[in-house]
């Protein structure tokens, strides 16, 4: 019987959702209705432009540590470290997301990671994206202070094709403004990067900068570039040396820095 109720609630939920397409409640009820299924700490909803600032359509359950400040510093230029944003970037096709499936190697010993992420996303996080030609990408990301297993994975694999219709449907009957900046994405990477290395550090270097913040190791960084590993790890020391410091803690403090936010004073 309680098998039956649940179902129940199950198609109502989702009733309520199809009546909110195009509506502002859309994000929430969806959110409410995956909830239903499977037990999450937390789910963003974001639009990712091509180029420019992503754009949040809905904050669901946020941890204490999270919050305005946590949202506010991941707009202002933290998201260009987030595996989910770059993959997008990267046009991966449309479909339900591991963070293991998009992160670099050593992204879980990144300062990223354990600043930032840990604190505000938690412990593990799937995204359902979906490619907008010509605009960019629509997400959903759901987060849990404990790692999903491979039967919750399963269960939010085979809701995917609904979920991501019901997106697309969104999307389209709102007719959202494909809004942000104008600089493409890659300026300002470097240009959040540049603004404490600017006529200090060289072009190689501010790559590999860019890679040691997103969490990719001395040997993932060298396939990347087509370069050795002992290359990277000459370039790894020219750039701390040029910056004054001397661990992976202190140059994500400097990109932090960079985007107006003092480390000491969260």
């Amino acid at each position: 019987m309680h098998s039956v109720f649940h179902e129940v609630g199950m198609h109502a939920n989702l009733g309520r959702t199809i009546e909110q397409i195009g509506q502002p409640r859309f994000w929430k009820q969806l959110i409410l209705l995956l909830h239903r299924w499977l037990p999450f700490d937390n789910a963003l909803a974001a639009f990712y432009p091509l180029s420019g600032t992503p754009l949040v359509q809905e904050e669901h359950d946020a941890t204490p540590q999270a919050g305005a400040a946590a949202m506010a510093l991941y707009l202002s230029g933290l998201y260009q470290l987030d595996p989910f944003y770059l993959a997008c970037q990267d046009a991966v096709g449309s479909g339900l997301y591991r963070l293991d499936e998009v992160a670099p190697d050593q992204f879980h010993q990144s300062e990223y990671y354990i600043s930032w992420f840990q604190a505000n996303v938690l412990n593990d996080e799937v995204q359902f994206i979906l490619q907008l030609p010509g605009q960019g990408a629509l997400t959903l990301s759901l987060g849990r202070a404990h790692a999903f297993d491979a039967e919750q994975y399963g269960v939010l694999a085979m809701l995917c094709p609904w979920v991501l219709a019901l997106m697309q449907q969104h999307w389209q009957a709102a007719r959202k403004p494909v809004q942000g900046q104008d600089e493409p994405v890659a300026v300002q990477v470097r240009d959040a990067l540049s603004q404490f290395g600017a006529g200090v550090l060289s072009e190689r270097e501010l790559e590999i900068a860019r890679l040691i913040l997103r969490g990719f190791s001395s040997k993932a960084m060298a396939e990347r570039l087509a370069i050795s590993p002992e290359t990277v790890k000459v370039h790894r020391r020219h750039l701390y040396t040029k910056l004054d410091i001397s661990s992976q803690p202190e140059l994500f403090s400097l990109f932090l820095q960079s985007l107006g936010h003092d480390p000491q004073n969260p």
